[in-house]
Formats: structure tokens, sequence, C-alpha cells
């Protein structure tokens, strides 16, 4: 009793205390006289006496008792309260008639059948077959599959299939009188076995689930419909009352209903059968329909039990039917989930198990497997010429190509977009492996018929072992990845990876950890590199360069930490610094009478929070310093990230009156596009052209385009990299506006920068603007490009 205690009080939070007194003492009654009843029935303690007592009157109280329990629960509890009042309702029909047959009808030396009392007990079977569809319904659940409703219809035919055979024929058998004794005789089984058949057809229903509420509900109407058939067995040998046995099982019965009325809702669904076995009851039923069917070959069944053996069969036939419809449907689906759609190859989610299982299956003194990761070069811009019909026709001219090469145990699978990845399982040894990226990369180079053309393309492909570069499959396709980005950038066609070049070590992460601890002790610094312009030589401006000091006191440069701060998320953080500390410095150089721009490098994490623009116009604002003062550098690779997000912070910040600076120009692989599509003010040519301007025909014909370009466009030109003066010459011949470099000047605290800028810095002067950009009015605002 203490867990159905518990149960109790989770559905009685309503409860007034004497409605929970009463309903302790209630239960208390129905296991006191269960106990009586199960004495003398199995010994045969109290004798004949007791066994009367309980058959005519301690019944009455059962049924009575059990009827107030369980409206109780219609009215005080949270669910199902229309199928318990179902239940409540009819229980209290079968206590009263039980009542009328034991001081009245019962009484008499020939009681009347049909009676009142029979209505009575019947009116439960309606009443009882409503609450059970009822409680049975499954939560959140619409429709059922139509193999679970065959399922439902296999067990309750067979079910009532066998009881029939057991109890039908001999009840009919037996009945005597007129036809209305005979049809209230035959009553009792028929309502017993739709019951047991309703009973256990929603359990198939519900999957075989089976949480404690249902299982004793279940378990009481089933022990309801073997009493009642246990005492039609009975009156069919010619006894006049049920046994002392019998009168047990129906007590037992309804003290079921009681408890199960106040058991707890399940929080997690309850347990059901898996796989196969769900179709363990629903097969032992048919071969019970199968035993009755050749039984009556021997022996005549009666027409309702022979009836219901053959839906059973049918049913059971159809099941099958359904099954393998399944069965095909589920191969096509699995089939499906793992292959590429455009492709027709194994996709990702394949591929991932079989490495997996690679991985799973490998034994100490085993052979590996190796990974290699295929990324074609230049694929967007294929698309953005020829349409992405024209791309997807390549994509699906691979797969043959390449599995041609390959052998039969190895996998070749697309991962999503232009990327694919080879699983060689077992892995060859390192000139294997290389000879296989080497087969790849050939086949990938015999030229491809798409739309009427020999296209050729290259593909750039990274390869990682396991055990030897990775212990598990998530790293070995990291390495892989990584291994391929180098392969891109040496543009070798094929890479092994190489730890020594993976900025995602664990030395990187705890290189992360520095950097958010230097931002924390206020260990970030700013030195400051002067921009000149290239006639006057006065300084116009200068470029703001993070420094980190380690807790030691050594100063650390940003090429050490910045790869690491931005795999670590802290970009966004270390800009907010940075600009602050700038901004700061500008303020008091302004203040002194320095008219001077200051440029801050910005991240792809800065350019791709909307938010960012309005940081930076709240930070001049705090400080008094007009936009036009702050130079917000962006690099061609950061735009790229996602060009229409990145453009739209761009052209908010161009709102607002800030300069931006597009940096390492003309290293990208689409300047030109953005001096056309960005609102471009400057461009700052890339040390790469400026360092050989004077020994380098070419790079010195790159320049001067450059600087016509930029001149024609309205757009200042800044060169970066400046060593000497004869560099500077050069610029200043072929018309350069601004130059930057350590020829004049190197990177500097704030303090360290005043003395030239005492000497040679831009004075205000009445009512000069400074640094408005000496260029032709375009009608947007102007990003500078560096």
């Amino acid at each position: 009793m203490r867990q159905s205690a518990t149960d109790q009080k989770s559905h009685s939070r309503d409860l007034k205390q004497s409605e929970l007194l009463a309903l302790r003492a209630g239960f208390a009654v129905l296991l006191a006289i269960v106990a009586v009843t199960a004495a003398n029935a199995l010994f045969g303690l109290g004798g004949t006496g007791l066994r009367l007592l309980v058959r005519e009157w301690l019944s009455c109280v059962v049924y009575a008792v059990v009827a107030a329990i369980v409206a109780l629960r219609a009215a005080r509890g949270d669910t199902h309260r229309r199928s318990w009042a179902l239940f409540a309702i009819g229980l209290a029909l079968y206590a009263l008639g039980n009542l009328l047959w034991s001081v009245w009808l019962g009484r008499e030396t020939n009681p009347p059948i049909p009676s009142i009392s029979d209505g009575l007990w019947l009116a439960l079977y309606p009443l009882s077959y409503a609450g059970i569809v009822g409680f049975a319904r499954l939560r959140n659940q619409r429709r059922l599959p139509a193999g679970v409703w065959f399922d439902g219809v296999i067990a309750g035919s067979g079910f009532a299939a066998l009881g029939a055979a057991l109890v039908f024929g001999p009840v009919l058998a037996a009945a005597k009188g007129n036809p209305w004794a005979v049809a209230t005789e035959l009553a009792y089984p028929v309502a017993d076995l739709l019951l047991a058949a309703l009973v256990v057809g929603v359990l198939a229903l519900r999957g075989f689930r089976l949480d404690r509420a249902w299982g004793l509900l279940g378990g009481g109407f089933l022990l309801l419909a073997v009493a009642d058939c246990m005492y039609a067995a009975q009156v069919a040998n010619g006894a006049s009352q049920p046994s002392a046995v019998t009168d047990l099982f129906y007590l037992l019965a309804v003290t079921l209903m009681a408890f199960a009325a106040w058991q707890r809702e399940p929080r997690q669904p309850p347990a059901q059968f898996e796989g196969w076995s769900v179709l363990t009851v629903p097969t032992g039923f048919t071969l019970v329909a199968l035993g009755l069917l050749l039984y009556d070959h021997f022996h005549k069944l009666d027409e309702l039990s022979f009836a219901l053996a053959t839906v059973t069969l049918a049913a059971a036939t159809a099941r099958i039917g359904l099954a393998f419809r399944d069965m095909r449907t589920l191969g096509a689906t699995r089939h499906l989930a793992a292959t590429d759609d455009l492709t027709s190859l194994p996709n990702r989610r394949f591929f991932m198990q079989c490495a997996g299982d690679a991985i799973a299956a490998y034994q100490p003194d085993g052979v590996g497997i190796s990974v290699l990761m295929l990324d074609l070069d230049n694929f967007k811009e294929l698309n953005d010429t020829l349409g992405h019909s024209a791309g997807d026709s390549l994509l699906r001219q691979i797969g043959p190509r390449l599995q041609a090469v390959l052998r039969t145990t190895d996998t070749l699978a697309r991962l999503g977009g232009d990327e694919f990845a080879i699983l060689l399982d077992p892995q060859p040894d390192a000139a294997g492996v290389a000879r296989v990226a080497g087969h790849v990369l050939d086949a990938l180079g015999v030229p491809f018929a798409v739309r009427g053309l020999a296209l050729r393309i290259t593909a750039s492909v990274g390869i990682a072992s396991f055990p030897e570069h990775a212990r598990d499959l998530d790293d070995l396709l990291k390495c892989a990845d990584i291994a391929m980005y180098q392969a891109k950038a040496a543009r070798s066609g094929y890479a092994f990876y190489a730890r020594e070049q993976d900025t995602n070590t664990r030395e990187h992460l705890g290189l992360a950890a520095v950097v958010a601890e230097a931002l924390e002790n206020d260990r970030i610094e700013v030195h400051f590199q002067p921009v000149a312009d290239a006639v006057s030589r006065q300084i116009v401006g200068s470029e703001a360069l993070v420094r980190m000091r380690h807790a030691d006191g050594t100063l650390v440069a940003p090429l050490t930490f910045l790869a690491a701060a931005e795999q670590g998320g802290l970009s966004r953080a270390l800009t907010r610094r940075v600009l602050s500390i700038a901004l700061d410095q500008l303020a008091e150089w302004r203040e002194a009478g320095h008219c001077v721009t200051v440029a801050v490098n910005t991240t792809v994490a800065d350019l791709l929070d909307v938010d960012f623009p309005h940081e930076v116009a709240a930070a001049l604002a705090a400080r008094t310093i007009p936009p036009e003062a702050l130079v917000l550098e962006v690099t061609e690779t950061a735009i790229m990230a996602d060009p229409v997000r990145i453009g739209s912070v761009l052209a908010q910040l161009g709102k607002f009156g800030i300069l931006l600076s597009l940096d390492d120009f003309g290293t990208g692989y689409s300047s030109l596009t953005h001096l056309k599509e960005l609102p471009v003010g400057e461009v700052k040519i890339d040390r790469s052209f400026i360092s050989h301007v004077c020994v380098d025909a070419t790079d010195a014909a790159i320049v001067e385009g450059t600087i016509l370009l930029a001149r024609t466009l309205g757009i200042r030109t800044v060169a970066e990299g400046v060593e000497d003066d004869e560099t500077w010459a050069a610029l200043l011949h072929l018309g350069c506006n601004r130059v930057q470099g350590y020829g004049l000047g190197r990177p500097v605290p704030g303090a360290g920068l005043e003395p030239l800028l005492q000497e040679r810095a831009v004075r205000f002067d009445g009512d000069f603007a400074p640094h408005a950009p000496t260029v032709v009015n375009r009608p947007s605002p102007r990003v500078l490009i560096k």
C-alpha cells in the first residue's frame, strides 16, 4: 500500500482531508475483504457460513466501495475523467444488481430469468467498452498505422475465438427455458468475449505498452471475463451458484479497477515491445486461430468460434502482406537516407557510419584507414558563370569518374556542395595513398562535357589517417579537412595532414585562453604606425596595431595570437578593446591640435554583427570625435565570408560617415569587383607589389594601373610597405596619394608617436575640415579600400 498511497497523493492534491481518509479506508476495506475471501476459497477457513457471507453481503460492499473510489477519481482526477466516470457508473449499477439479488431475487424459489439484476449487471459492459476506448487513446497520436489496427483485430478476435470455443458451446448446450432466458444466459459470455477482445485489441493498438494504470485496469477486466466464463462453464455443468474461487476472481477483478483509478500518470512513455517482439502476441493468436480451424475438421466448432477464427486468420494474412510492404518501404527509405539526391553517391550520414564502423573494428595490430577530403577549385566561379544547372551536371559526372580509379572496398561519398570524401579501408602504405590521390586528380583532369563545353577542373585533396593522425572520427575528418586547405593554399594538388601547420591544435586553444586572460587584465596594447601625404610628407594619420603583453612583461606580436583569438571567439572583444584604446588616443591628439585620423582593423565577426555600426558611432559620439576621423579596415577575405550581410553592415557604417578601408588590395580574386560594387573611397595597395616597384616591371605596371584606375574612379590611393626613399619617389612619380611603412616610421605606442606628430603632423587651422578625401563626388558613401 505504500506505493499506492504515494500514487494517491499525486492525484489527490485537491482532496479534502475527509475525502483522503475515506479513500484510504476504502482501500483498507477492499484488501481485508479480498483477504478473507481468499482464505475461505483457497483454504476453507470459515466454512460455508463465511462463504455465504461473502457471496451475499461482503461482495455487495466490495462493489459499492469500488464504485465510490472510481467515482471519486472521476470527480477529482485531471486525466481520463470521462472514462473513469463511465467505469464508476457501470460498477455502481453492477453493485445495485448484486444487492437486489442478495436481498430479494436470489431468495425466491425460482428466480426470474431475465431479471432486473441481469439488466443492471449487463449494463456494466457497454459502459466499460466506451471507457476502455477512451482510456486507451494515445496522446499526441491522431492516427494509428494500419499495421497497428491489424494487430488489434488479430489479438482481439483470436482471444474471442478461443474463449468462444471453450465457453460458448457448453453454455449454448446447457441453456434451457424460454428464448429470453436463453438469450440472457448467452449474453454474459458474448459480452465477456467482446470485453476480452477489446482489452487485448486495445493493448495491441497501444503497441503493447503497459503502464501501471493500464495494466491494472486491463487485468481487472480480463479477470472479470475469466470469472464470468468460469461461472458459465459451472452453470453448464449443472451448478446453481458460482464456486468460491469464482467469487474470489470477481472481487479481485473489481479491486484491481479501484487500484488502477489512483495510479500516477507516467512521465515517460511506458515501455513497449520492440523489433520483431511486437509480432509476438499477434502471431500467438494467429496460431490459436489455425489450431481452432484444424480442430474444426475433427470436432465441429460452434458458428461463433469458427467465424472469429476465420476473421483472425484473414487479418493475419493481411498483416503479413502489409509487413512485407513496410519492409520494402523501409529498405527504400534507408537507401534514400544514405544517398545523395544529386549524385546518387553515398551521403555524409552513410560515410560517417562506414568510417565509424571501421574505426570501431580497428585492432591495435591491424591496418588503419585513410580519409581523402576532396574539394573542387573555383567551383563557385563555375556556378556564377554557367549557372547552377551546369554545376550540378559536373557534380553528377564526378562520381563515376572517381569510382573507376578506386577499389571496390573504398567508399566515395558526397559530403555537400563541391566537397567529396573517400574512405580507404584498409589503407595502403603512404606511397599507396599518395598514388590513389594522384589517380583521383588525374581522373578529374580529363575534360568534362558540360553544355557543349570541355571543362577542365582542378581539385585539392587533404589526406589524414587513423590512428596515425587522429584517435577518433571527428578528429580524423578535421585533420583531413585541414590538410585539404593546406593543399589548396600550396596549390600542390594533395597534402598529408601536418600537425605543425595545424592552427587548431591544443597549443592554439591554450593561446586563446591567454588572450582571454590578457583582455580581463588590461594587457592588450595598441601601437600606431604613421601614414603620410606622399607630396608634402606631412603626417595625416596612423594605423592602430594590436599587441599583447604576457604576464612576465614580454610583448607578443599579432601574428602569434590573432588566429587563436579568432578560433576562441574573442575577435569581437579584441576589436572593441583596440577601438576603445585607439579612440582615446585619437581624442588626445586632436585635443592637442593634430589633424590626424586613426585606422582600426576589423574581423569577419565584427562585420557580421549588425549592431557593430551603432557601437562604433556611439564610441565616437562619447569622445566627440567626428566620424571622418576614424578609418575601419576590411579585408577582401572578410567580405567574401558573407558578401550580402557584410555589405549591408559596410553600407550602414558609410551612412554614419565612418571611413572604411579594404586591406591588402590586389591580393584577392575579386578586387575589381569590389571597386565596382562597394562604395570605395581609398585604395591601399598591398606591400607585395610596393616592395618591388623599383625593380620589377610587372609590379610597377600593376601599381601604376591601380593608381590610374583609382584616379579615374575618384578614389585615393595609399601604398603600404614603403621602406626607403627610392620607393617613395617612384610612388610619387606614379601619382600615389599616401604612403605607410618603415621608411616613414615603425609602430610605436601612442606617446612614442607624439614627437613625430609635433614635427610633421597636419594641424587644425581655422575652418579647415580635416582629412576630407580629395576625390570626386560619388552618389554613395565611400569605403576606403586598403
